[in-house]
């Protein structure tokens, strides 16, 4: 598994609520995913993704417009489905489009400011969708 890419994967249902300056090589997304975040102390909501070497942040909607993500995000609530990417660039559906990033390396912090790390994130991601599982199976009466 590649973190850079997979936590795409990680955190679908996620919505990206902030970002950095876009014209940077670096830039800091928030990503609001209660579900996932409150699983981990101290309590929050968000993770933090650092991202360093950006090369490509190109955002397209749905009617196939490049539009800037900061500008995107002023107009509507963009969530985080997942991606078919294997290797850089990588694309990530959106619900309201797709967004494409190149990168070298990328860190994560909670919007607390603790570092973690993709394992742990991806760890509570696996924990959390056993536990649903398992009570839409019980409530099914299975």
């Amino acid at each position: 598994m590649d973190p850079k890419i997979d936590i795409w994967n990680v955190l679908h249902d996620g919505e990206i609520t902030a970002i950095s300056d876009e014209n940077s090589d670096s830039l800091t997304m928030f990503v609001n995913i209660p579900w996932l975040r409150r699983r981990i102390e101290p309590i929050g909501d968000s993770f933090v993704l650092l991202f360093e070497g950006l090369k490509i942040l190109e955002y397209e909607d749905t009617d196939g417009a490049k539009t800037s993500l900061r500008d995107e995000l002023d107009v509507c609530s963009i969530e985080i489905l997942s991606t078919p990417s294997k290797l850089m660039p990588v694309t990530v559906m959106m619900t309201m489009g797709q967004l494409t990033l190149d990168y070298e390396n990328i860190n994560f912090k909670l919007d607390t400011g603790q570092e973690i790390d993709f394992e742990t994130i991806d760890r509570l991601c696996e924990e959390y969708w056993a536990e649903w599982k398992d009570r839409a199976e019980q409530s099914a009466g299975k």
